[in-house]
């Protein structure tokens, strides 16, 4: 038995922001007519990915699940060679 909310995932994808040059992250429901919903940042949008899963009950698509992860884990690397840079400096 298929249901509606099979065919339906949550995507994720950097798009320039209407207030700025900035990207940001918007996240939408695939087939869907409900609101799209902007981050700025990698972390919020995969919070949020996780809200909207729970509240509407959609999975996520795995593409975009594991860019979203990568993009943190690339982050917190960056952010751990600067405190060991910053710490050697001292």
């Amino acid at each position: 038995m298929t249901t509606q909310n099979s065919t339906k995932q949550i995507t994720a994808k950097l798009v320039k922001s209407n207030a700025s040059e900035n990207l940001v992250w918007e996240i939408a429901i695939t087939n869907s007519r409900s609101k799209k919903r902007y981050c700025k940042t990698a972390r919020k949008a995969l919070s949020c990915i996780f809200f909207i899963k729970k509240e509407k009950n959609v999975t996520i698509e795995y593409e975009t699940l594991r860019h979203l992860k990568n993009i943190i884990a690339k982050q917190r690397r960056a952010n751990a060679d600067n405190e060991n840079l910053s710490s050697e400096a001292q």
